[in-house]
């Protein structure tokens, strides 16, 4: 995906809304999250319009796919993502390695998927079928999660590899949901991205989390951790090429010049491969 590179970017989120009209200076790019910008007009649908008009690339996130699940697609929600995916000329969109709905009960958080043979086949069919239907590149994201199932008969890295190896889709790798397991679960974070396929990450996120002192919690709400920034060193060195990549921030949303520091950040560790 050596191509794709789209540089450092930031989540389009509302707070921000007013200042990205005034400039994207500094910002390579913006995530969407899906479901804040489907079937939606007013100042979502302008501000996307004002982005695309100016030709800055926009690619987008949901959780809407729950990839895990064994329910149908949701095909409304297919059709509204599709249109706004072609709206925004997307390069890629993503979703996460979870589960978010089953039985049409839809739980409003990101439920690990069991690592078995099973849900391989489960999953991959259903990758598959969105790819055939969106004919866009699609991205699956390594998600935090803080117990460990007693079912799983296969680790994570293997779980995703079998994964890439059955549908061809990509990864979209979270930098800090690596170091918030690693930590919780006390596995080694440098020989779990050496498991990684790097050569099909599309994309990374960068992200804060809060330390309660016996768990680390995945919020999205604080500074890059500096153990995520080496990290996310590591992963850049053993690519061996720059990788599109996202500041996340959604909880205690600072103001854009904040994050556009945090931004610039990722840049230079970057520019200094």
């Amino acid at each position: 995906m050596k191509d794709n590179f789209l540089g450092v970017g930031l989540g389009l989120r509302r707070q921000h809304f007013n200042d990205v009209l005034e400039s994207t200076e500094g910002i390579d790019f913006f995530e969407l999250l899906s479901e804040n910008f489907m079937s939606y007009g007013g100042t979502p649908r302008k501000i996307i319009t004002h982005l695309r008009d100016k030709k800055v690339p926009m690619v987008a996130h949901g959780v809407g796919l729950s990839l895990g699940s064994t329910d149908p697609l949701d095909q409304e929600y297919i059709s509204s993502l599709k249109e706004l995916l072609d709206f925004v000329d997307a390069p890629w969109f993503s979703d996460h390695l979870s589960f978010a709905s089953q039985n049409k009960v839809h739980f409003h958080d990101l439920i690990p998927v069991l690592r078995t043979d099973e849900a391989i086949q489960i999953i991959s069919d259903r990758i598959n079928k969105i790819q055939d239907i969106f004919e866009r590149p699609f991205a699956i994201e390594n998600v935090s999660y803080y117990a460990q199932a007693s079912h799983h008969t296969m680790s994570e890295e293997e779980f995703i590899n079998k994964l890439i190896d059955k549908t061809n889709c990509h990864i979209l790798f979270d930098v800090n949901n690596v170091f918030v397991n690693a930590s919780n679960h006390k596995f080694d974070a440098k020989k779990y991205i050496d498991s990684i396929p790097l050569d099909d990450v599309i994309q990374i996120h960068l992200a804060g989390h809060f330390d309660r002192g016996d768990l680390l919690i995945d919020t999205h709400g604080d500074f890059i951790n500096d153990d995520v920034w080496e990290l996310y060193k590591y992963t850049l060195t053993k690519a061996q090429r720059p990788i599109t990549t996202l500041i996340e921030w959604d909880n205690d949303i600072p103001d854009y010049q904040t994050l556009k520091r945090e931004a610039l950040k990722a840049k230079e560790i970057i520019s200094g491969l």
